[in-house]
């Protein structure tokens, strides 16, 4: 029984929120600016003389919650350690409740402040009236076009335009004829001329300052004179430097057999470098031995100002002396397409020719160089060709060969290497160059 009483409030109260005129609604959310200041629900009539009940403020827990929940008392939360009281029946004729007299309602949730049902208002049926149906449109007469007939003749405004500027460009070209500029290419050749300098008193220099900088005696007075000398060559700090390489006691004397300078080179702030060698004959007086010859390599920096005037920079440092260098020898041999006659004949000219090269006179030789060639007037005696080869170079041929010449005078053997251009002139073959 106590079931079907409540399932029966239930539905009443189900019944009392699907009445609700939600044209007024208390259920908005106050933070909205949409809805700050709407009016409060109008009563039903006859709750005219009933004094307003004051409205619950809303919260996110209470939105829009329907009645149902505050039916059931599952909203708000009550305290479960605590002994429920007894709930008193709702009544829908009186729409009196003991729970919300005198405004007692829960903190923090709203409902609405009538409860009695209020009629709905009937909906005006309005036949919906359909739009009448698209009439095709009439069709349109299309316009003939006028064709433009053509018009024979010269427009004068774009003949005489035309004729301006026809006479203006002629006009402008005439002008720039008479004023224009006569240009030519001027080609550049730029002629590197290598300059010499004369090293000569830089040499000297050098080979002076060899001769006392590497002669000494074991003698104070003579190590001495030594140093006054050197300090007409060397810097002031490079003389003091030097004060002690040689003591009075040394064993060994020094003289200098012979200096070759192998090269000059030029250096920034009138500076040049000088590589050079020395030969040295060294004797020492504890033995018996004969003198030792030493060659040494050095090189050092000469400062050379405009005036001529030099002085030793740099103190001689050890360096390496110049070497043989390598080359590859090349195997000539004679060129194929030159036949045996031919090599036959030019064999016995050179012979002729060499026999009486060394003693000729300018006269004889012009029969065989063509222009002629100074005369040697040395007595040397043709001894043969050695290895000549043959090679053709357009309508001459180059001979390589090397002579062997005996000299009366020393009796040696002299061995002359040639490259020799021939030229066949009728039936007789002269020299054109190579000598």
């Amino acid at each position: 029984m106590v079931n079907l009483i409540h399932k029966e409030e239930q539905s009443m109260a189900r019944q009392d929120y699907e009445d609700y005129d939600y044209e007024y609604d208390d259920y908005e959310d106050p933070r909205d600016h949409r809805y700050a200041e709407r009016p409060r629900p109008q009563y039903h009539e006859d709750y005219e003389d009933r004094p307003p009940q004051r409205i619950q403020e809303r919260d996110e827990r209470n939105y829009r919650r329907p009645p149902d929940d505050y039916r059931d008392e599952r909203y708000p939360p009550h305290d479960f350690e605590q002994q429920r009281e007894p709930r008193s029946s709702y009544d829908r004729e009186s729409e009196h409740d003991l729970q919300y007299e005198y405004n007692e309602r829960p903190a923090k949730h709203q409902i609405a402040s009538h409860k009695k049902a209020r009629p709905k208002r009937p909906r005006k049926k309005v036949k919906r009236q359909r739009p009448p149906k698209r009439q095709p449109k009439p069709m349109k007469e299309k316009k003939t076009r006028k064709l433009k007939q053509p018009r024979v003749g010269i427009r004068r405004k774009t003949t005489w335009f035309c004729w301006l500027i026809l006479i203006a460009s002629v006009s402008f070209g005439v002008y720039k004829n008479f004023t224009a500029i006569n240009k030519h290419t001027v080609h550049e050749r730029e002629v590197v001329k290598v300059k010499l300098t004369d090293t000569n008193a830089i040499e000297a220099f050098i080979t002076d300052f060899a001769k006392v900088y590497y002669t000494w005696e074991p003698n104070q007075e003579k190590l001495e004179n030594r140093q006054k000398d050197l300090s007409k060559f060397m810097l002031n700090g490079l003389v003091t430097l030097n004060a002690d390489a040689l003591r009075s006691d040394i064993p060994t004397t020094s003289t200098v057999s012979d200096i070759r300078i192998w090269k000059v080179e030029a250096k920034k702030n009138q500076v040049n470098e000088v590589l050079f060698t020395v030969n040295q004959q060294i004797k020492n007086s504890q033995k018996e031995d004969a003198a030792k010859a030493i060659e040494s390599t050095y090189s050092l920096n000469v400062m050379k100002n405009k005036d001529g005037d030099m002085v030793i920079v740099t103190n001689p440092t050890i360096a390496a002396a110049p070497s043989k260098a390598k080359a590859t020898e090349k195997q000539l041999q004679t060129d194929s397409s030159i036949d045996a006659e031919t090599t036959s004949s030019i064999t016995k000219f050179l012979t002729t020719f060499f026999t009486l090269y060394p003693s000729g006179t300018t006269n004889e030789l012009k029969y065989y160089v063509d222009g002629g060639t100074k005369p040697l007037n040395k007595d040397y005696r043709f001894a043969e060709l050695v290895n000549p080869t043959f090679h053709r170079q357009g309508d001459n041929i180059r001979v390589d060969a090397t002579v062997k010449f005996l000299d009366s005078e020393t009796d040696m053997t002299q061995y002359s290497q040639y490259s020799l251009i021939l030229e066949k002139a009728g039936s007789n073959w002269t020299i054109k160059s190579g000598l």
